[in-house]
């Protein structure tokens, strides 16, 4: 499984490094799970969104599980509520319910 913790401000500035560590677990084969862990963000804007948003659609091309978890800053809570992805992407509270939400979706 692999971790990614992004943190402080996320925007079309501070994007590169992220994107590219999100492409290469997507491309890692040894890894079988994705935890995008946002409790450390503090700031996202839309291009982020697109980002986990492209993310999540490489997920499930792979039938690969990714879940994002918080606890949530209110600016990146409020991004997801008024775009309604909050409703669409696997959120899970914090990072234990979502390294059991993983190990469920993991089970043969």
């Amino acid at each position: 499984m692999a971790v990614v913790t992004p943190c402080g401000e996320m925007d079309l500035h501070d994007l590169t490094e992220v994107v590219d560590t999100l492409t290469g677990v997507l491309s890692d084969t040894s890894t079988d799970a994705t935890l995008l862990d946002l409790s450390q963000l503090t700031f996202a804007d839309s291009v982020f969104l697109n980002q986990i948003l492209v993310t999540y659609s490489g997920h499930a091309a792979k039938r690969r599980p990714l879940v994002l978890c918080g606890p949530l800053h209110d600016s990146v809570q409020r991004l997801l509520e008024i775009t309604g992805t909050d409703s669409v992407l696997p959120l899970a509270a914090g990072r234990q319910d979502a390294l059991e939400r993983l190990r469920t979706s993991e089970a043969p």
